[in-house]
């Protein structure tokens, strides 16, 4: 099992588009965090403090997420689309195993870039933010559950990518409707369960559950219309999860 996941570990990160993804995941919440940590108005009654800031990456660690996500997409689909998928399983001919190695691989990278990227985020923005006398501190009130959150989102963001990936095989379908997931095709279901009158039906969809798990300002902040926080992320957990187990079921029933 080792020598598979090194293997895939392998491939991960010889893919330029990975490179490319993870960087963009990296530097685009630091760069518009430290933005707006420069130019933000403290002067305004509350200033800005550390929700504020924690809310703030949060929200911008959701498209880290998705770019993380369509990383974790590319890394399966990419092996069907190049048909390297059949050297891959002709050396390992458990499915199953294969599968689980490049689910931890792509696991543990994605766990490690959304931690620096937080890490960073929050240092830049604290730095900043306290050189313009705003007291910043970790240890407020529900800054360090968002800010954990967020990396747990990009874990579960990635699993239901890689699932994806798995029943649809195609990378630029798939990558299409893992982007369109979260911004239309919930939205839309969110929609119709409005119009029939089901309004706390939409707390049930998974990928809102888990972004509005991330971006509330502490846990106290939830209404009965969001599962809240861990609520949120252990039932978007259970549905990648799940979709995951479908997705290895379906591959070990079809040719490579």
């Amino acid at each position: 099992m080792i020598r598979t996941v090194r293997s895939e570990f392998i491939k991960l990160r010889t893919v330029m588009v990975h490179w490319v993804l993870a960087t963009i995941a990296v530097l685009f919440p630091i760069v518009v965090t430290a933005l707006v940590a420069i130019f933000a108005d403290v002067d305004d009654v509350g200033g800005f403090g550390s929700r504020d800031l924690a809310t703030l990456i949060a929200g911008l660690s959701v498209v880290s997420s998705m770019l993380l996500g369509a990383m974790s997409v590319i890394s399966i689909t990419s092996e069907y689309g190049h048909n390297t998928i059949r050297p891959t399983y002709a050396a390992t001919p458990n499915r199953v195993r294969v599968i689980v190695a490049k689910v931890v691989t792509n696991t543990v990278t994605i766990a490690v870039v959304a931690a620096v990227t937080v890490t960073i985020s929050w240092l830049v923005g604290s730095l900043v933010l306290s050189g313009r006398d705003e007291d910043i501190a970790l240890g407020d009130a529900g800054v360090l559950g968002s800010l954990i959150s967020i990396v747990v989102l990009a874990v579960i963001v990635s699993w239901f990518g890689f699932a994806l990936g798995l029943l649809v095989r195609n990378s630029p379908a798939t990558v299409t409707i893992f982007l369109l997931w979260p911004l239309l095709i919930e939205n839309l279901i969110g929609l119709v369960f409005t119009l029939i009158g089901w309004d706390d039906a939409g707390k049930w969809l998974p990928y809102s559950a888990g972004i509005e798990a991330t971006v509330s300002e502490n846990e106290n902040d939830f209404g009965s219309e969001v599962l809240g926080r861990p609520n949120g992320l252990i039932y978007f957990a259970v549905v990648s999860l799940a979709l995951l187990a479908l997705g290895a079921w379906s591959d070990g029933r079809r040719d490579a």
